[in-house]
Formats: structure tokens, sequence, C-alpha cells
């Protein structure tokens, strides 16, 4: 009797494991990317939250001067696994009033910034480049900072792929 449900337990461990990765291989879980995001006007802001946090690691002469405004960029590519017809919002800044010299320790000090306040790193490419990339652990916004080839510290910070309006094909 105990090996007859040993056996029942065994194969019904076995079925469930089988329906379990025939529904996520086959799509007919629930897709990826199809719940309600922040909208892109929120994460406009959150952009701005991320720059603010970043300058606050700076001394206080630095200060930011737009490259671009803005940017609504289609989520072509998405990282995911989700639908194309989203949007990442992202901003990319020139930070000014510091020395040239002094871009490796700013760099630091923003890196610093970054690891304690829930950041992890995707690429650090010092001391070859100075660049970094983060990504933020809560909202999985991309932050950036680096140097162009006449020396100017840049700062960028882009949203994951969302909803224009929170919701699918609203």
């Amino acid at each position: 009797m105990n090996k007859n449900i040993n056996r029942l337990k065994t194969t019904i461990h076995t079925t469930i494991a089988a329906l379990t990765l025939t529904i996520h291989s086959t799509g007919c879980a629930y897709m990826t990317g199809m719940e309600e995001t922040i909208t892109q006007d929120e994460a406009a802001e959150k952009v701005w939250e991320h720059i603010n946090g970043v300058m606050s690691s700076l001394p206080e002469e630095a200060e930011l001067e737009k490259r671009q405004g803005m940017n609504f960029a289609s989520c072509d590519d998405p990282t995911d696994g989700g639908p194309k017809d989203r949007v990442t919002v992202g901003e990319r800044l020139w930070i000014r009033g510091l020395p040239m010299e002094e871009n490796e320790s700013n760099i630091q000090l923003v890196y610093d910034y970054w690891i304690n306040n829930g950041y992890h790193v995707v690429h650090d490419l010092r001391p070859d480049e100075l660049f970094v990339t983060v990504e933020n652990e809560k909202d999985y916004f991309h932050a950036s900072i680096q140097t162009s080839n006449k020396g100017s510290l840049s700062i960028g910070v882009t949203s994951p792929c969302l909803w224009p309006e929170g919701t699918p094909n609203s």
C-alpha cells in the first residue's frame, strides 16, 4: 500500500513539473511585459530623482547642462522578453563646474553613492575608460557616468521598458 502511495506521489510531482515546464516554454503562462507600469510622465520624474541623487554626491560646484532633453524612445529590443510597443524614458546631461583632472575621484564619489543606495554595477570599465553603468535594484532604472573624449563628465538615466500610459494597449 505504501509503495503504491509513493508511486502515486512521484507520478503527481512529475506531472506537475512537466505541466509547469510546458506552460512556461510554450508561452501559455502570463506574458512578460503585459503588466501595468508607471507612465512615461512618472518615469520622467523618476529619471530626475535618480539624477538628483547622483548630484547630491558631487561637490557643490557641479552643475547640470542639458544635452538633448528628455528622450522617449521605443523599446525595440526589450531585455525582459516582453512586447516591443513600449517605451523607455531617459535623459543625458553634462556635469559642468568640476575640474577635469578630478574626473576619476568624482566618478568614484558617484560610484560610492550608487553602491550605498541600492544600485548594482552592470559595467565598470575603469581604469581603461572612465565609464560606469548601474541598475537600481528597486525600479530597474539604469544610470551611467562617463567622460567624453574631451574629458567632460556626463550622466545618463534610463527607465526600463514601460507602457506610455501605464497600461497595455492604452
